[in-house]
């Protein structure tokens, strides 16, 4: 009984979280398509790599401790838990600070390597900044499972992004541009919008604080800095030796690409979202004695909906691109590819959650990262010759990721047994 009722609930709230999360992508997906004549596929290269540095800055910004607040919520007091929380914020705010004296002395030779204006610069550390504080907050509607609340609040992100990206593209002819622009109001808006949220449900605490308190944090996120960027030292990295070796417009189809298969992993993270609370507490009830029996019924269900969805929306993608973007057809043999790949990822999420319950942060570090700079090499010797090779190399570097993921996780289920 207890299996069916915790099985259930977990697919219930992986339905609602894809649903919001699908709705967002449709959205962004959506807008990919009205803005496909007015940002060529060149201008689509120079976004992409915005969002790198976008992408980049966003793993250092609170030190990736951010996501110490799922784990703190489940092991802790209520009091204790919001002091966590303030530390967490009273982080962030520091690395802001630094990052932005960094900018101010050395902006024009971060422009140079960056190829970005110094505008760009400032916005990419707004940007990164504003949006941890939504993710944040949504992050705790999702542990506090209130779907009704984070599907407003994430949809409501997306539609207002959408409008005013149209405003700024299409009726202001800024290009890609005014992409950006759309980004940075979002977030500084949908941000503030969650700190007055936090204030009003008295999140904050600032007393009673120590070193410890800091230390025990700052130690759970920073081996997560490394791990969080191995997606952009592949993805990052990948795009800037495309542009190396090939132009500007190949970034941008292997961009498209790349984003389109975000779909398969958008839908990994949404159940996940459900997952890992589910997991969370029925290893953290010492009522329950068939723990292992509920978390392998749980896993094959999702399993099997990662692996249907995949396959849907890689037919999906091959048949609609060329009617709607024809100007992005080249980019359907590298979508195929990394479609794979998305899956995989999917498959990561199953295990980890175990690991990250257990602390085995350093664990998660070490393959990742390791696997990332593997990925790094053999796209530096071998893309060159085909961004078809670089599409495989991304699934064998996951494919490593999610065996030695699953084998360690298995390790620590044996131990409640």
């Amino acid at each position: 009984m207890i299996l069916k009722i915790k099985t259930s609930k977990t697919l219930v709230n992986g339905f609602f979280f894809s649903l919001f999360s699908f709705f967002n992508q449709g959205v962004s997906f959506f807008l990919l398509i009205l803005l496909a004549n007015y940002i060529t596929p060149g201008e689509y290269g120079y976004l992409s790599l915005f969002n790198t540095i976008v992408m980049f800055i966003g793993y250092f910004i609170s030190l990736s401790t951010q996501g110490y607040i799922s784990v703190s919520f489940f092991q802790k007091e209520s009091v204790y838990f919001k002091k966590d929380f303030s530390i967490i914020f009273i982080i962030t705010l520091f690395v802001f600070i630094f990052l932005s004296v960094i900018l101010l002395l050395f902006h024009n030779h971060l422009s140079h390597i960056t190829q970005l204006s110094d505008p760009l610069l400032w916005f990419s550390v707004l940007i990164s900044t504003f949006t941890l504080f939504l993710n944040v907050n949504l992050d705790y509607l999702r542990i506090k499972e209130k779907i009704l609340e984070y599907g407003i609040l994430s949809c409501s992100f997306a539609i207002v992004n959408f409008l005013l990206s149209l405003y700024f593209v299409i009726k202001c002819s800024q290009s890609w541009l005014g992409r950006i622009n759309a980004q940075l109001i979002c977030s500084i808006f949908f941000g503030l919008i969650s700190i007055l949220f936090f204030l009003k449900n008295r999140m904050f605490t600032f007393r009673n604080y120590t070193i410890n308190d800091f230390k025990q944090i700052i130690c759970w996120g920073l081996p997560l800095i490394p791990h969080l960027a191995t997606n952009w030292i592949r993805q990052g990295c990948d795009r800037y030796i495309i542009n190396y070796h090939y132009s500007i417009e190949e970034v941008g189809l292997f961009s498209f690409a790349l984003n389109l298969v975000n779909i398969i992993i958008i839908l990994g993270v949404a159940f996940n979202s459900s997952n890992s609370v589910s997991i969370y507490k029925i290893l953290s009830d010492n009522t329950i004695n068939n723990k292992i029996a509920l978390l392998k019924k749980q896993t094959n269900n999702i399993f099997y909906i990662y692996l249907l969805s995949t396959i849907l929306i890689t037919s999906g993608g091959c048949v609609l691109i060329p009617i709607f973007l024809p100007q992005y057809s080249e980019a359907i043999p590298y979508f195929c590819i990394l479609s794979v790949y998305a899956f995989l990822q999917c498959l990561y999420f199953l295990y980890c959650n175990y690991l990250f319950y257990y602390n085995k942060n350093k664990k998660i570090m070490l393959l990742t990262f390791s696997t990332s700079i593997l990925h790094l090499i053999l796209s530096y010797l071998f893309t060159q010759y085909s961004l078809i090779v670089t599409s495989f190399i991304y699934i064998i570097t996951q494919a490593i990721i999610v065996i030695e993921i699953k084998r360690f996780s298995k390790k620590l289920l044996m131990q409640i047994k």
